[in-house]
Parts: structure tokens; sequence; C-alpha cells
């Protein structure tokens, strides 16, 4: 293992022992219930790396048990985090006000989110035990799906609980986050999928510079006669260019361009139902009002008390407009980025097939 892996490893297991220590921290445990955390974590690392010594294959095919332990462990870390977070976030959506060490989290917040970052360079880098085309085709399906949904959900929690802090510094303040906090649970999921949706498409904007770099620096090897340098995507990539079987490889071609595709079904789904939940929240809304409307209509009460009743049963039609500005701003946002974020991989997508396609490449 480099030096530099060493490092990075380091690094990795502080992150995760202060996450253990903010979260004991946090819900008042013992200081010491964090080192039932911590301990395990470092018995399996010290296996996966008596595992990796008794493996007598490629340098970095050897650290694959290391990092995919370390992997698991970062998803824990992910999950235990956002759980956290979450119980003073339902909070403030429920009832208002969150708990009284919800101010505490903001160190356990920016750790949680290096976790994240860590883990998807982990899984870009590492790409499972995939060799040649397998490992391209894993890069152009895109991050892993329940990380970063765990990783949205820890930025809904933190926004929210952050909405409920600066609502506390004015009366301006209190009423931006009006319309967020105090319209139902409709514009929270809305954020929920927001931040997935732009997970992914970070994620995917990763893999596809990491491709790109690692196809320009395999050309690089080869014009200069140095062989086929670009990591473990090299692999791939020769067996790509090097095909004899010229089906073989436009079917190795379609595999790729099809494991792309697939990785788009999902952000295009949230940016459609982004926009979906507004208009549910309209009619909500909408359907609210009419009944309380229904209801004064109905009722005996004088002149009086009409206007004050009035007030009330029109008071849902906030939902209604507020959910769908909320939705429709979002949707704007995401749907500008996924557009960019496709043209990039197109772009890296249409370099690779025009390097395999122009033929086999002479050192």
């Amino acid at each position: 293992m480099s030096v530099s892996m060493r490092l990075a490893l380091a690094l990795y297991l502080l992150v995760l022992a202060l996450l253990a220590i903010n979260i004991v921290y946090i819900v008042d445990w013992p200081l010491w219930v964090s080192a039932l955390a911590i301990g395990p974590m470092i018995a399996a690392l010290a296996i996966a790396r008596i595992a990796q010594s008794r493996q007598s294959q490629a340098s970095w095919h050897r650290n694959l048990t290391v990092l995919g332990c370390l992997q698991v462990l970062g998803v824990i870390g992910l999950v235990a985090t956002a759980a956290t977070l979450a119980a003073p976030a339902w909070q403030v959506i429920d009832s208002g006000t969150s708990a009284s060490w919800a101010g505490h989290m903001a160190p356990m917040f920016v750790a949680a989110l290096v976790l994240y970052g860590a883990n998807l360079w982990l899984d870009t880098t590492l790409g499972g035990r995939r060799e040649g085309v397998e490992r391209i085709a894993r890069l152009l399906s895109g991050p892993r799906l329940f990380p970063s949904l765990i990783a949205s959900l820890l930025l809904c929690a933190g926004l929210i609980l952050a909405l409920e802090w600066y609502a506390q510094s004015g009366e301006g303040a209190r009423e931006i986050t009006r319309r967020l906090l105090e319209r139902g649970i409709i514009p929270p999921i809305t954020l929920l999928l927001f931040f997935w949706g732009i997970l992914l498409l970070l994620g995917k904007r990763w893999n596809a510079w990491y491709l790109r770099l690692a196809l320009t620096r395999w050309q690089v090897g080869n014009r200069e006669g140095e062989g086929a340098s670009g990591g473990p995507l090299a692999v791939g990539f020769e067996r790509l260019a090097r095909a004899g079987d010229r089906a073989q490889r436009e079917e190795d071609l379609l595999l790729l361009r099809r494991c792309y595709e697939e990785s788009c079904l999902l952000p295009r789904y949230i940016s459609w139902a982004v926009p979906i939940l507004g208009f549910i929240g309209t009619v909500l809304g909408i359907s609210l009002a009419a009944d309380g409307i229904r209801r004064i209509i109905a009722s005996d009460a004088g002149l009086s008390s009409l206007s004050g009743d009035l007030g009330g049963a029109i008071a849902p039609l906030g939902i209604a407009f507020d959910t769908t500005l909320i939705a429709l701003s979002l949707s704007v946002i995401l749907t500008l980025f996924l557009s960019l974020v496709q043209r990039n991989e197109e772009r890296a997508l249409a370099a690779l097939e025009r390097e395999v396609r122009s033929g086999p490449r002479s050192r």
C-alpha cells in the first residue's frame, strides 16, 4: 500500500472516529460508548489488511479488500449521522421547534459530507472486483443509489435545521422559512428528492471526469510508447481498442451506452417528480380550502364570525401556492443541471467510442 493510500486510510478513519464521538456527545451518552463503534472498525480493517497481504495480485487489486471494508464502514457512518440529524429535523416539521442539542450538529454534518465525498471517490477508483469493459460500464452506471439517498436525507435534515436557526434572526427570515417549514410534509419531500437528484448528477459528473482523465492518460501513454497507462481502466480501453472481432467491439460499446442510458433514468424521474409534487400540493391546498368554505356556507354562524372563519378556510391556499413555487423553482435548477451533466457524459462516451472505432493503436 502506497504512502498516499496509507494517508487516505488514516484520514478516513479519523473522520469516522469524529462522527462516532460527535453522535455520542450529541445524544448525551458516555464517551466510552464511542469506543464500541471505533473498536470494531479497527478490528475489521485489521482483518481486511491481513487478508489483503495474502493476495498475490496487482497492487491496486490487492487494496480492494481494505477499501471495500472502508466503504461499508462509511455507509454505516452515513446512516448513523442521517438518523441523528433526522430526529430534530422531524421535530421542526411536526411541532416547529427542534431539540435543544440540534445546534451542536454542524461539525458532524460537515464530517458526514466529507465521508460521503470520500465514499464517492472510493467507489470510482475501486470499481469493485470488475475488470476490463465491466469496470468502465460500472463507472458509466453512476453513483450507488443507497449512499446518495442517505446523503440527501442528511442534506435535507441539515437544511431544515439551518432554516429553523435562520428564522430566529428576524421577521424577514421567519417569513422565508415559514414557506418551507409550515406547509406540511410535501416541501421536505420535495427537498429530499431534489438533493437526491443533485447528488446523483454530481456523482455522474465526477465519474465522467474520471473516465475522460483515464482515457487521456491512456492515449498519451500509447502515443509516447509507454504502454497502457491510465490505471485499472486501461485494461478496459485496451480490450475495446484491440478487439479483433468488430462485432464484439460494437457489442461492448452497446453495453456501455446502455449502462449510461440506464443511469439517467432515475435523475430524469426525479426531475419529473419534483414539479409533480408541487402540483399535488396545489390540489391538496385548494381541496382543503374548498372544504373550509363549504363548512362556512353550511354553518349557521352570523356575520360577526364570518371574517375569522373565512380567513381560516382560505389559509390552506398558502400550501397550494408555496408548494408549487418551491417545487417549480427546484425543478428549474435540477433540469438545468441534468442537461449539463448529460452533455458532459455524452462527450466522454463519444470520445471513448471514437477512440475505439479508430482501430488498434501500435505502441
